[in-house]
């Protein structure tokens, strides 16, 4: 998922660079960090993402719902106008999406070939077949009703 990141430039030498995840920010959680040079931005980012998202799982709060509403809409509200930088940062949570099922499906030997290529071809993208499988589930889902 991407997550728009909110960055405070330091104001001096003395400063760090602020972070705040607007998407997991809400009544019972929030996600701030801080990174002492740029290059740390995205690291410091992915470790507070992946805490707070520790975090519900462990409250039992879902994720499944969870929805990043854009640097732009963020960047019209009160609470982060100090912000004076956003960064797109792509994290990983299908860990905390719940405990993995096995299912049975029956799809076509044909599609699950096509499949098998693509996850081969892409082995920074996809884990397995049954990764690939979940990622277009979630596409399709996030997609339908557009």
């Amino acid at each position: 998922m991407y997550f728009s990141v909110g960055i405070e430039t330091p104001k001096s030498e003395a400063e760090a660079y602020g972070l705040v995840v607007p998407a997991l920010c809400s009544e019972k959680f929030s996600c701030f960090s801080a990174a002492d040079t740029e290059d740390q931005i995205a690291p410091m980012a992915t470790e507070a993402i992946q805490l707070v998202l520790e975090s519900m799982q462990e409250d039992g709060t879902a994720t499944d719902g969870l929805r990043d509403l854009g640097a732009l809409t963020y960047q019209k509200q009160a609470d982060y106008a100090y912000c004076d930088a956003w960064l797109m940062l792509h994290v990983d949570i299908t860990a905390f999406e719940g405990k993995p099922k096995r299912i049975n499906i029956s799809i076509p030997d044909t599609l699950i070939s096509r499949i098998d290529h693509k996850v081969k071809a892409a082995p920074d993208r996809y884990r397995d077949r049954s990764h690939f499988l979940a990622t277009a589930a979630r596409h399709e889902l996030e997609t339908a009703g557009k």
